[in-house]
């Protein structure tokens, strides 16, 4: 009975703030750390035109072109090619039209090399060509 009477006697029993703090500050940097910002996929970029600029003419859209990847052949538009009369082909559509107007989706076959895909990746930086989408196919 003694304890009880000494515990009712003193008052307030002060709670340690410091233990709590510590607490926020670790979960303030644990959170800083780990944050990270979502990159933007490349699929949903929108270019908008600048708000003082002049109409431009309207010209067709250039189809997509479709190279396929294949583990012993490339394909270009669904002929079988190989890669300098591709890169020819796809030089010859960049001076007629300009390259930043070429769009080409690759599409690689599953079995296919990586080294293939990096032939043909090499092939689109050296035409200058930056609208690139690449695909695997069955």
């Amino acid at each position: 009975m003694a304890f009880l009477r000494k515990s009712r006697e003193g008052g307030k029993i002060e709670i340690p703030m410091s233990a709590m703090i510590d607490v926020v500050f670790l979960l303030l940097i644990y959170f800083l750390i780990t944050y990270r910002e979502e990159i933007p996929e490349a699929h949903l970029q929108v270019n908008l035109p600048a708000p003082d600029a002049e109409p431009q003419e309207e010209r067709e859209p250039v189809p997509p072109v479709e190279l396929e990847v294949r583990p012993r052949e490339y394909r270009f538009r669904g002929r079988p090619m190989r890669l300098e009369t591709i890169q020819r082909a796809l030089n010859t559509m960049a001076q007629d039209v300009g390259p930043d107007d070429i769009t080409v989706v690759v599409k690689t076959h599953v079995r296919a090399p990586t080294s293939n895909l990096v032939e043909i990746l090499d092939i689109c930086r050296a035409v200058e060509i930056t609208n690139l989408n690449v695909m695997t196919m069955e």
